[in-house]
């Protein structure tokens, strides 16, 4: 483990201001619905966040650690031997939390037998924040049918959740935005020959769910690439589209 180098844009990370413990809460859930993991530090402790972003991605992470701290202490360290697909290691930002009682709560809500799931309190939590952080966490965009279609996409790549759990965040992201989801499956498969699926934007919302995100997609420079050209829309609300919890 070595100690963070002093990086040239860390100060210019924004800090979301949240209104509430609430808007807290619905904020780590849209990271544990990303790429956030909790963990019990031992059999019997509270359980403690933890996630990992690539160094390209260091201020995204710093800005994570901006809005987890206004709760809970946190801490980034920079680590190595992350092994990408090509097989070779490189070094990640990895932070850990210390304990929180909400961790251990959400982590009874989350977890099932080791799995990753979803239920009612869960989705109710996706605020605008929320979607963001997943979106930032696990989308992407692409073309939909590439001989057919020439717009962009927008993905949610959650192949953690499994359908059943991606029906509920489909219908839920309906209720809550009005955002009409498809559920495809993706052609990659896991080693013992399970199908993974993700959630694809119809076109029609690209610029109603680009309007929801950008206004915190935007505070984060180097994530700003996922909006594509969405990125250039104007009118677009401000940080006040977060809803109370």
């Amino acid at each position: 483990m070595r100690a963070i180098p002093n990086q040239p844009f860390e100060g210019g990370v924004e800090t979301v201001k949240l209104a509430n413990r609430g808007e807290w809460k619905s904020a780590i859930v849209g990271m544990v619905l990303g790429d956030g993991c909790l963990s019990k530090k031992t059999k019997n402790s509270n359980v403690c966040l933890q996630m990992t972003h690539s160094v390209q991605q260091y201020e995204y992470l710093l800005w994570k650690k901006k809005i987890i701290e206004q709760v809970v202490k946190a801490n980034v360290s920079l680590e190595h031997n992350s092994i990408g697909i090509d097989g070779k290691s490189r070094d990640y930002y990895h932070l850990g939390t210390r304990v929180h009682p909400y961790f251990t709560q959400l982590r009874k809500r989350f977890y099932h037998k080791g799995i990753k799931v979803v239920d009612e309190y869960i989705v109710k939590r996706i605020t605008p924040l929320a979607l963001a952080i997943w979106y930032m966490d696990d989308g992407c965009l692409g073309k939909a049918m590439p001989q057919y279609w020439t717009k962009e996409t927008f993905y949610i790549c959650c192949c953690g959740f499994d359908y059943a759990n991606q029906m509920l965040l489909k219908k839920s992201l309906k209720i809550l935005y009005d955002l009409d989801f498809n559920i495809n499956k993706q052609s990659l498969k896991s080693k013992k020959g399970k199908r993974f699926y993700q959630l694809r934007l119809l076109n029609k919302h690209n610029e109603k769910f680009a309007k929801i995100i950008k206004p915190y997609v935007e505070q984060v420079p180097c994530m700003t690439y996922k909006l594509g050209s969405y990125a250039n829309l104007s009118d677009i609300q401000d940080s006040d589209t977060v809803r109370p919890a």
